[in-house]
């Protein structure tokens, strides 16, 4: 009895140094509420497959690939800005200024560059490009604004949440989310009669900028209402050598869906977009490591504590990806076989694994191009992009005509091999400059 006391104090022992630990804790609580989201979207897949058509669900996440894509390059970088500038600042009035600033950026970027697109329908050649077929695009022209709009403030506000480490707030913002969206999207599709690939655009993102004003209140209080030119010629600096690789970026990450629609077709896009969404799983639960890792990488200054903090993360995050795709992949599979998911998406399956093993190393990747920030580097993060975005098109451009949802996939996967090359070399060469 002494014996078992003597363990299960240790255990309490043990448990309670990690509550604690603020950095566990908020890593936690981050993946908790990635976990939970992914895990109900996962879980609704099935529902969302029902009620939307094949070929409507193959356009729908095309276009949302294109909303992603859109709203990171839009965001100027300026995510980027306000993670380290507010990271290195400790005066309270001096963090308000800057998000005040980066804020003001986002927001004159936006008008300048949207207004003029839409007012002289400058979108249509973009459209014409993404799309060989376009004659539904005023249907949801729009719907795909607001869309954009919505993203790029999301990610500014998310990022705002951790960087700030106000968790508590980070975690009802995205339960408010994954409420909101499913009840009303969901309700909206199942009495909806009409094409469901703009309603379901419009609906998902409306109820996405209700939670943006709701929530943005917890950021605007905080701001300093002073234009400091120094922190907005800082963040530019800073921010739009990351804008620009996220242009050449969105070439290597997309250029697979891009050349599947030109050469396939809404059925093809449906079983790789399937596949994507269950490997997207494992890069979600990657953003929310990055989330809550980042701001305390920006605060060591101590690069080898940093290069050995890291090394252990990425090797532990690794391993847990790697059994957690096997889990994916079984769960994937028996959906199938009992026809949870129809059996008309079962070519989604031999994609799958990897698409898995691309979202893995996609991760790693993550963590790496945390050194560019470090560095303050992010020119580097662009002569990368410029090299991906060759290797991405060359690769979609010989293997998906031939090998079609396949060649995507391992057009991918090549791509996040090139990342990773690239990313893991330059780092190795400026820690053991910064070392000397």
């Amino acid at each position: 009895m002494e014996i078992k006391g003597g363990l299960l104090k240790e255990g309490k022992d043990w448990l309670d140094k990690y509550r604690r630990n603020n950095n566990v804790v908020k890593m936690v609580t981050i993946l908790g509420m990635d976990i939970l989201t992914r895990m109900s979207n996962i879980l609704l897949l099935p529902v969302y497959l029902r009620l939307m058509t094949q070929d409507e669900y193959g356009i729908y996440n095309y276009l949302l690939s294109i909303v992603m894509t859109f709203s990171v390059v839009l965001n100027f970088g300026l995510y980027v800005s306000q993670s380290k500038y507010y990271s290195d600042v400790h005066d309270s009035d001096r963090r308000k200024t800057v998000l005040f600033n980066i804020a003001l950026i986002l927001t004159s970027g936006l008008l300048i560059v949207l207004v003029p697109l839409y007012l002289f329908r400058l979108d249509y050649p973009i459209i014409r490009l993404l799309f060989k077929e376009n004659a539904a695009y005023e249907s949801f022209r729009w719907p795909l604004l607001l869309a954009v709009v919505v993203s790029v403030y999301m990610v500014i506000l998310a990022n705002y949440f951790v960087t700030s480490e106000k968790i508590k707030l980070f975690r009802k913002y995205n339960l408010f989310r994954l409420i909101i969206i499913n009840v009303v999207v969901l309700l909206v599709l199942y009495v909806s009669k009409g094409e469901k690939v703009h309603i379901r655009l419009f609906y998902t993102y409306a109820s996405e900028l209700t939670a943006l004003i709701v929530f943005s209140f917890f950021y605007i209080r905080e701001m300093n209402p002073r234009i400091d030119t120094g922190i907005i010629r800082n963040a530019l600096k800073l921010g739009l050598p990351v804008m620009v690789s996220a242009i050449l970026g969105s070439i290597s990450q997309y250029c697979d869906k891009f050349f599947l629609e030109k050469y396939g077709d809404a059925k093809q896009l449906s079983y790789y977009y399937l596949a994507f969404s269950v490997a997207n799983v494992l890069y979600m639960i990657c953003v929310a490591i990055q989330n809550s890792w980042l701001p305390n990488f920006l605060k060591e200054k101590d690069l080898l504590t940093n290069v050995r903090k890291t090394n252990k993360l990425i090797k532990n995050m690794a391993l847990g990806l790697l059994a957690l795709a096997f889990l994916l992949f079984a769960a994937f599979f028996v959906a199938l076989k009992l026809r949870i998911i129809g059996v008309k998406y079962t070519p989604a399956l031999p994609i799958l694994p990897i698409l898995l093993a691309a979202q893995i190393i996609t991760g790693v990747v993550l963590l790496y191009s945390n050194y560019m920030i470090y560095f303050e580097k992010t020119h580097w993060a662009l002569i990368i992009s410029v090299v991906t975005s060759g290797a991405g098109l060359a690769a979609s451009y010989i293997l998906v005509p031939l090998w079609g949802v396949f060649g995507a996939g391992t057009a991918y996967i090549s791509v996040q091999l090139v990342y990773l090359y690239l990313y893991h070399r330059i780092v190795r060469i400026q820690v053991a400059k910064w070392d000397k």
